[in-house]
């Protein structure tokens, strides 16, 4: 991936102190959880888009608007090429051209035109766009193009391919610039995309789509179960611990996650190490995902018997994530989804690191209440360019049901971290209190201990996570979380001797290599 990198804003330490600072003001805004009025609003401020000519797509498209009550008037059939990359031409007349006509017909928006005789959108009641599977993924270069100015001084000002998402969120502009990207204007936005400041030009365009038919079924349903009962489990973070300045960017997006997620009261397992999370990792109740940088899917989320958890985003980053969907072995997208994965965020093609999702500023959008699509968009600094967002527009995975189920224990950690108000040492007590009845609070102490510096004390958390618990995979991710704090901590000797004496607790081949991995570091 070739990098231009924005100056950072803040360091780390100092957004680390602002979550806690602030932890019971977010905590209160995502408590504040949207009526179901709210929902029926987005509902009727969505379009739902399928291809005529591709088989399944109808039934797809009706399914999800009677799922989501989106009216039976805002389903749109157009009629696309079936592939999944288009020539720029056919996007134009098959999508374009369709989609403006509608919107005028069916007063969704209005315009005018300017004495510079370019149309201008002034009101919108269409913010979402939900495309369904056989409408085109992708627009191919074109190197000549009407009202088109290259621009040869900027290292992506001749791109004019892009993810047809990405570019369809530009409907409402009426420009014919394709080359480069588009300033998005909902770029770190925190407010709904319904509220009458935000600009009326711009639509969230996101896509129902996967490797078949019956996982985008699985996708809907999933993201409406989970707005139900509420996401709970583990939020695993995978970083490279890599200190190129001009690839450290995606790193801090990482660490910050992992700060946002204990302060916003969910347990987070964050590996630093350039590895990915390997083959046979326990990464079990897995509910977000956030790793990079593997250009074909590898690791535990690769296994073929993982599966996320019911309601799951997960993303890696990597060039050509998305390069395709329909596919469960290739780029990672269609594989994540096949694993299980409700929603996801890849890219169609080469989009240069610091134009792709700012992925802490999505995560947080998440946990604060917003839907899918809102937090995709508010993460995004450009449209008309290479990102695509699969998942259900209008889903909100921490908004109106986040609410407390007393016998989960992911639950009951963020119960013990909203009490504590933000101070680790009071949540570790809570935690190490509640261990004395399941052992896997021990684990979560020492996942809060280690991210405030208490080493010791995240070391005996995780010692006595490993010797209580009766559950082999709990038992064993706790082990690895003991080696990788020794080994951050550069106590290798003590590393390898625990692994010697321990090892036979895991004679799987996969847990084998694993250690093995972490006996040669």
């Amino acid at each position: 991936m070739t990098v231009y990198v924005f100056p950072r804003i803040c360091s780390a330490h100092a957004v680390r102190i602002l979550l806690y600072l602030t932890l019971a003001a977010v905590q209160k805004s995502v408590a504040d959880s949207p009526s179901s009025a709210e929902s029926d609003s987005a509902a009727a401020a969505t379009i739902v888009v399928y291809n005529s000519s591709y088989p399944e797509s109808k039934a797809l498209a009706e399914y999800y608007a009677t799922r989501r009550k989106v009216p039976a008037d805002q389903i749109v059939a157009l009629s696309c090429p079936t592939d999944e990359e288009i020539e720029r031409d056919e996007y134009d007349t098959s999508i374009v051209e369709p989609l403006r006509e509608r919107f005028s017909h069916q007063h969704w928006w209005n315009t005018l035109i300017g004495s510079d005789l370019q149309t201008r959108v002034t009101a919108n009641r269409i913010r979402f766009v939900a495309l369904i599977r056989g409408i085109p993924l992708k627009i191919r270069f074109k190197s000549s193009y009407p009202g088109d100015h290259p621009d040869p001084s900027k290292p992506f000002g001749m791109s004019s391919e892009a993810a047809v998402d990405s570019e369809l969120a530009s409907l409402g502009f009426f420009t014919r610039q394709i080359s480069g990207p588009m300033q998005n204007p909902y770029f770190r936005s925190s407010e709904s995309i319904t509220a009458a400041s935000t600009d009326p030009r711009l639509l969230l365009v996101t896509r129902l789509d996967g490797p078949s038919a019956n996982e985008v079924h699985q996708m809907i349903d999933d993201a409406i179960a989970a707005e139900k009962r509420g996401l709970w489990g583990w939020t695993y973070v995978d970083a490279r611990g890599i200190r190129d300045p001009a690839y450290k960017l995606a790193d801090d997006w990482l660490f910050h996650i992992a700060d946002q997620s204990l302060a916003y009261g969910r347990p987070v397992i964050l590996d630093q190490l350039e590895a990915l999370f390997p083959s046979g990792y326990p990464m079990t109740n897995a509910i977000l995902y956030f790793g990079w940088y593997s250009e074909q899917p590898a690791g535990a989320p690769a296994d073929p018997g993982f599966r996320f958890s019911p309601g799951a985003i997960a993303v890696h980053l990597h060039s050509f994530s998305a390069a395709s969907i329909r596919t469960s072995e290739r780029n990672w997208a269609g594989p994540l989804i096949h694993h299980g994965a409700t929603a996801t965020l890849g890219n169609v093609y080469e989009p240069y690191l610091a134009l792709t999702p700012a992925l802490d500023i999505f995560h947080d959008r998440l946990l604060r209440g917003m839907t899918f699509a809102e937090s995709a968009y508010a993460s995004l600094p450009p449209i008309s360019w290479m990102t695509t967002c699969i998942g259900d527009p209008l889903y909100r995975p921490f908004g109106k049901s986040d609410q407390m189920i007393e016998t989960n224990p992911f639950a009951k950690f963020k119960e013990f971290s909203q009490r504590s108000g933000g101070n680790p040492d009071q949540l570790i007590k809570d935690l190490l209190e509640q261990a004395k009845t399941n052992p896997l609070f021990f684990e979560f102490a020492g996942v809060v201990a280690e991210n405030a510096n208490r080493t010791e004390v995240a070391l005996s958390s995780f010692t006595q996570a490993r010797q209580r618990t009766h559950n082999h995979a709990d038992k064993f991710r706790a082990f690895i979380d003991e080696l990788a704090l020794l080994l951050k901590l550069d106590r290798k000797p003590e590393m390898v001797s625990l692994i010697e004496k321990e090892e036979s607790e895991f004679p799987e081949p996969s847990a084998h290599d694993i250690l093995k991995f972490y006996k040669f570091q």
